[in-house]
């Protein structure tokens, strides 16, 4: 999903409301949402695209849901099916050799060292 400069706007006005109620520093939070402060600007000033990965991040640390804030994600709210985007993470035992992806699986080969008993 692309999200336009009417979205940009909102969460930057989100951030300016919620940042003095929450106590947080523009650094503080950017630490949280796993980037710098000057990456977290870039984004809020339009100089950076604003991602779906942000938009979740973002909205879950300041407790609101992202359709009652991106005007984008309101209006798609009510019209036509939904679309959830999600993320999954693992660790490997081992070395990661190779990654590549069948159908809807992703497959990770590793190598993992086994010491003799």
């Amino acid at each position: 999903m692309e999200f336009t400069e009417r979205d940009r706007e909102a969460l930057y006005q989100t951030w300016m409301s919620k940042k003095s109620k929450m106590r947080l520093t523009q650094m503080e939070f950017a630490k949280k949402l796993g980037m710098n402060q000057l990456s977290f600007s870039r984004v809020l000033r339009g100089e950076d695209p604003v991602t779906m990965q942000f938009v979740t991040q973002f909205c879950r640390l300041l407790h609101i849901e992202p359709h009652t804030v991106v005007p984008s994600l309101k209006e798609s709210q009510s019209s036509g099916p939904k679309v959830v985007y999600l993320q999954s993470r693992m660790s490997v035992d081992g070395e990661i050799q190779n990654a590549y992806i069948e159908g809807n699986q992703v497959i990770v080969e590793y190598a993992h060292r086994v010491q003799p008993s």
